[in-house]
């Protein structure tokens, strides 16, 4: 596209601008791509920062739902969010936690269909907090459920190039959550939708005191 701008003589405007829409986009991507596999790096040679304090995890939960819920309505999807219990102040790096969950919520998002149910659960049991989002979206093929977690990763893999997905956002997320001593776990039928569910200790990773 770029060499077409550069080469083309009297192109129309419009296409012009078409053209110019598509490079940054890729751009984008393509940055976000870099930042990903730069984290993942670093999150490999263990240089890493972790800031463990206690805060909010209900708090976290209802500023990703509300940040998010644009986004969903926009896709007329039905976003809504339950507290089966309630939920204690944990301790945990905050930021990154709502990296997770933004993650979660985007996901069901990106591969659900235009109309769809999004719900995101939360609660505690015992001596950790869980979070769920269930969606009614495409689901993953039951051979690749395994796989959902490996580095590049997609589902559908047009739909997430159109997104901007770099199939990076759930390796990060498990780095992340298993920082915490927590797990990520993810159930899915192809047709049916998918859960995906964080847990986390309350208390935080023992070894970080």
């Amino acid at each position: 596209y770029a060499e077409t701008l550069q080469d083309a003589q009297n192109l129309p405007k419009k296409t012009e601008q078409e053209f110019i829409g598509v490079i940054v986009k890729e751009s984008d991507r393509m940055t976000k791509i870099v930042q990903d596999l730069l984290m993942l790096s670093r999150f490999d040679t263990g240089n890493i920062a972790f800031k463990f304090e206690r805060f909010s995890f209900e708090k976290s939960i209802h500023d990703i739902y509300n940040a998010m819920l644009l986004e969903a309505q926009k896709h007329n999807h039905r976003f809504t969010i339950e507290f089966k219990t309630p939920v204690p102040d944990i301790i945990g790096d905050e930021a990154r936690i709502e990296q997770v969950l933004i993650n979660m919520v985007s996901n069901a998002i990106k591969y659900t269909r235009d109309g769809g149910s999004i719900v995101m659960t939360a609660g505690r049991k015992d001596d950790v907090v869980w979070v769920s989002v269930r969606d009614n979206g495409i689901g993953i093929p039951k051979e690749d459920v395994d796989k959902v977690f490996d580095r590049f990763y997609r589902v559908d893999k047009a739909r997430s190039r159109e997104s901007g997905g770099t199939g990076l956002g759930l390796s990060i997320a498990q780095e992340i959550v298993n920082r915490h001593n927590g797990s990520i776990v993810l159930t899915s039928r192809q047709g049916k939708g998918t859960v995906i569910t964080m847990t986390l200790p309350v208390e935080g990773p023992k070894n970080e005191g």
